[in-house]
């Protein structure tokens, strides 16, 4: 192969591929790096040992027939309905859209679902005793080596620990939309 053909097969994004296997590493190895099909990266080097080149033919991805303007929709969704699912989003947004498309649309706009920080749901009052305790102590330097913290694990004996999920974006943890409230009356529970 010349040097020209050779520089074209390895401007593709498969370069890699076909790098890793003329280095003599096997289908699977190089599979599992990519976090690719061994039957792609079969095709891949396939393609190249046939034609001398690992870009993808023209045409062969699908165009969307999803609106830019209904992934918008969907990522705005997800936001204002923070534990909706994707099924639910996607009722929510039309039947064009499916629900692999809207599942890729929030992964994409970095809405993960994630275990929602638990939390003791505050008062107006409780949030300004709150902040006040902290304005008093922001003088405090040495006065902190005499205060001690403690790490306690409370578990519920008889309410619905069911698995919720929320949507949201890194560094959105502690958002107010991001939260559970928890119970905080009479249930039995264990302190540990």
């Amino acid at each position: 192969m010349s040097h020209y053909t050779r520089q074209q097969a390895f401007s593709s994004p498969w370069a890699t591929v076909v790098g890793l296997r003329e280095g003599g590493f096997s289908f699977r190895v190089i599979a599992e790096r990519l976090g690719r099909n061994v039957s792609t990266v079969h095709d891949i080097w396939q393609q190249y040992s046939r034609e001398g080149t690992a870009s993808r033919r023209p045409g062969s991805v699908r165009s969307s027939g999803t609106t830019e303007r209904e992934y918008r929709r969907v990522r705005r969704m997800a936001v204002a309905h923070r534990i909706a699912s994707a099924a639910e989003i996607r009722a929510a947004v039309g039947t064009t859209v499916t629900q692999r498309t809207v599942t890729n649309q929030l992964l994409q706009g970095e809405l993960r679902a994630r275990r929602p920080v638990a939390c003791i749901p505050l008062t107006p009052n409780y949030c300004r005793l709150r902040r006040q305790w902290c304005q008093t102590r922001t003088h405090w330097r040495t006065e902190w080596r005499s205060v001690v913290f403690s790490d306690e694990s409370r578990f519920c004996l008889g309410a619905n620990n069911g698995r919720v999920l929320v949507r949201r974006r890194p560094g959105e943890r502690l958002q107010p939309t991001c939260l559970r409230p928890r119970h905080t009356g009479s249930t039995p529970r264990v302190m540990v």
